[in-house]
């Protein structure tokens, strides 16, 4: 009687072990496939935005700002501008002498400027 009642018992233990494990399987793959829900669900929107935008490109206006960057409006007039109120090459040679920590000229080159 005695082995039938722990034979009973041990079935019951091996039951409810089974039962836990079933439990828990479920729980942690149904938390898995949630999860795995929740990124894909959220990488289609970010595809859809992603495709939507793609469809947007309007290609002869890209490349027409592509071609616009190639040969850019012509500049020269600000050129002028710039080179007219810069220094000439000798001031400048000039104004790095005395920033270098010499800060001596000799009087030669003074009397051409």
């Amino acid at each position: 009687m005695d082995a039938t009642r722990t034979t009973h018992h041990l079935e019951e233990t091996i039951d409810n072990f089974e039962k836990q494990k079933i439990k828990d399987i479920k729980t942690i793959f149904s938390e898995f496939i949630t999860i795995e829900m929740l990124f894909h669900g959220k990488a289609l929107e970010v595809y859809t935005a992603a495709y939507q935008n793609i469809k947007k490109i309007d290609e002869e206006e890209d490349l027409e700002v592509f071609r616009n960057s190639l040969y850019p409006p012509d500049y020269s007039s600000r050129l002028d501008i710039v080179r007219a109120n810069s220094k000439s090459p000798l001031q400048r040679s000039l104004s790095a002498k005395c920033i270098s920590g010499t800060g001596q000229v000799s009087k030669p080159y003074l009397k051409g400027i």
